[in-house]
């Protein structure tokens, strides 16, 4: 039973690193004043035996507020990882570098962190930096009225985005006392908002880690480079309001 509890940590852990902390939330930084709650459900695919291939169900609730407009700062709880005994948060900043005079392109980074402490069992605690940066091109502008104009500030308009994020593993030993050999892990992403006035629907295709190899680990995870790495799939909605 314990070997059994063992592997499923094991499992989760793994799943953890491969999936990059879940999806791009905020591409765009939110307007001044501005609010968004969102959920996500996804992670990396993987074979399962007897079965079909899917993802991991990793699932995540996150907060952000747009201080400026074009500075938000945001931050998640994994809701997955506390079933394991694993309290894992992330806290960020994303700041719109430049877009455009029509606001349909722009490029956004965002900085941040990424931290898991094992409460039950080894007390361990992590901590990864996080760096990422996105282009975005916004189409198929809403219509609305002059007053929701001046309440939300622009026009509510369909997203696409193409980015990539890097984790930093500052630990030099892994399990079981072996050399930690990748110290930078990347990911590359490609997503789409679905927008209406306070709603948003999110699907992201990410590749992650795809120069570190996915073979004699515990579960087989599945890539579109074969060997290394594994593809992830993530679905979201997000709520936007001002207060």
């Amino acid at each position: 039973m314990k070997n059994k509890k063992y592997n499923v940590i094991i499992l989760f852990v793994l799943g953890l690193i491969f999936s990059s902390c879940g999806s791009s939330k905020l591409v765009e930084p939110l307007r001044k004043n501005e609010n968004a709650i969102a959920v996500e459900l996804g992670g990396p695919l993987i074979k399962i035996p007897g079965s079909i291939t899917a993802p991991l169900p990793f699932t995540s609730i996150m907060y952000g507020r747009g201080i400026t407009n074009d500075l938000t700062l945001h931050g998640s709880w994994y809701s997955t990882a506390s079933v394991f005994g694993i309290a894992q948060i992330d806290l960020g900043a994303t700041y719109g570098f430049w877009k455009s005079k029509d606001e349909k392109h722009g490029f956004s980074g965002m900085l941040g962190f990424n931290t898991a402490l094992d409460v039950y069992e080894t007390k361990s605690f992590k901590f990864w930096p996080q760096l990422n940066a996105h282009y975005y091109l916004k189409y198929n502008f809403k219509q609305q009225t002059q007053d929701e104009l001046l309440t939300n500030g622009s026009k509510r308009a369909n997203l696409f985005y193409v980015g990539f994020s890097t984790w930093y593993e500052l630990g030099r030993i892994k399990a079981h006392g072996e050399k930690q050999k990748n110290i930078v892990i990347p990911s590359f992403d490609i997503g789409h908002d679905l927008n209406w006035k306070r709603w948003t629907f999110k699907l992201e295709l990410r590749l992650i880690a795809p120069f570190t190899s996915n073979k004699d680990i515990v579960v087989e995870y599945k890539s579109i480079t074969g060997k290394t790495g594994a593809t992830g799939v993530y679905l979201g909605f997000m709520y936007r309001f001002k207060r």
